[in-house]
């Protein structure tokens, strides 16, 4: 069945593009008709429609990404503006207008664990600095998170208590991992994961600095920020836009980006520059409390990178969907393990981290075994989760919702599953 967004989009574009990519709303990219109205004013426009009772793996906090990138227009360079074009065209409701930014990902010039251009990491560092200079207290947009009212004036956790904070994160994490223990538990045990990694957080990440807290991104990797043919760098994706301690934003941002470690050390001093100039005490404590951030970010990918990639395998088709599938799973999985080996880090942080990882190999044969004991199971549990209204967990675009295949040996072969998976 054609969306409302995507009968819409045919109906005032030349060309569409789409579904883009996305779990928690359906968008298309559309050309406009220069010689329409809404043409005349707008080359190209996104429009997106949140997807119904989507899952969320991540912690959220402000209701409407639409809300809070309306104010910050003018306030934080190149973020794309939400449209009002009520007075040009008669839209669906729900669907909402966001200008399209024409260009390429910095993911498709440069991969994780590549080299960022000087003047992306300038952009990247004035950015940090200008979001910590709005008025937190004055963000409008209505909050879902907090342990208080979704109000302006309003701040989580007393406005600096950076412990509370993480504590928070860890919380969330513990709560979506317990939503999946039924289907999950005997994958991560096969994988060498044990429960005690999540559990151990709080006590052995606690006691942080206060820092004003600010409002963050979230989630700013390389495939949200765009370099559009004039150069300039956008930020994308506000959706998991948050209230909290800055440093966080600092630590997400280096955990998804991957620098090499001489730009991870260049973009800690200019972050820590230009917060400390833009919010007094914001950048207090940077040696003692990034690794911890960094050490959390790290378990939380083990956990939702093993989650999402065997969601993902279970409600895929055999043959070269299947494949896909898996081979981009245990890419994920083996990252995140690699990355969550104890000690390699050196933040001394004695009880964060896995003792032993599994390699590509083993953790392709174990996600196999799984898929046919427990696939169906996992299955039968999105669908009881959209039965009562829970709904279905985010999944990509490009796969589909149907009983899993059972893979012996010889079927595997068949499909080509890749053996050498790196990480």
């Amino acid at each position: 069945m054609t969306s409302p967004t995507r009968e819409f989009a045919s109906r005032i574009a030349t060309e569409v593009v789409g579904p883009l990519k996305g779990h928690h709303h359906e968008a298309y990219a559309v050309r406009l008709d220069p010689g329409t109205p809404l043409g005349a004013r707008f080359r190209w426009l996104k429009l997106r429609e949140p997807r119904d009772r989507v899952f969320w793996y991540d912690h959220r906090c402000f209701a409407s990404e639409e809300q809070l990138v309306l104010e910050l227009g003018g306030r934080v360079p190149c973020v794309p503006k939400v449209v009002d074009v009520s007075e040009l065209v008669d839209a669906p409701a729900g669907v909402t207008f966001i200008e399209f930014i024409e260009g390429r990902t910095l993911g498709d010039l440069t991969f994780p664990g590549k080299s960022v251009p000087r003047r992306y990491r300038k952009k990247l560092i004035q950015f940090f600095g200008s979001l910590v200079s709005i008025d937190a207290a004055g963000v409008r947009a209505d909050r879902v998170c907090g342990n208080g009212p979704a109000e302006p004036g309003h701040l989580p956790f007393g406005g600096d208590d950076s412990t509370s904070f993480l504590e928070n994160l860890i919380g969330h994490t513990r709560g979506v991992y317990r939503e999946k223990r039924p289907v999950l538990d005997p994958l991560l045990d096969a994988l060498a994961i044990p429960e005690s990694l999540l559990e151990a957080l709080p006590e052995e990440l606690g006691g942080l600095t206060r820092r004003p807290f600010a409002l963050l991104h979230g989630d700013l990797h390389r495939e949200n920020l765009v370099v559009d043919g004039a150069g300039e760098l956008w930020t994308i994706d506000w959706e998991l836009a948050r209230i909290g301690d800055p440093l966080y934003d600092l630590a997400t941002h280096l955990h998804l980006m991957r620098y090499p470690r001489r730009q991870e050390r260049q973009m800690v001093r200019g972050w820590r520059k230009a917060v400390g100039e833009s919010s007094p005490g914001a950048s207090d404590a940077v040696g003692r409390d990034l690794p911890r951030y960094l050490a959390y970010k790290r378990v939380q990918s083990v956990y939702t990178d093993v989650m999402r990639g065997a969601m993902t395998v279970s409600w895929a088709e055999g043959g070269p969907e299947l494949r896909e599938a898996v081979t981009h799973a245990v890419t994920s999985i083996a990252a995140a393990l690699t990355r969550a080996r104890r000690g390699e880090d050196g933040t001394g942080l004695r009880h964060v981290g896995l003792r032993t990882v599994a390699t590509p190999e083993q953790i392709q044969e174990e996600l196999l075994r799984w898929l046919g004991e427990y696939g169906d199971l996992a299955r039968k549990t999105e669908d009881m989760r959209t039965a009562s209204g829970a709904g279905p967990d985010p999944r990509p675009d490009t796969i589909s919702s149907v009983d899993p295949v059972l893979l012996d040996a010889e079927q595997n072969e068949a499909i080509g599953l890749r053996r050498d998976a790196t990480v």
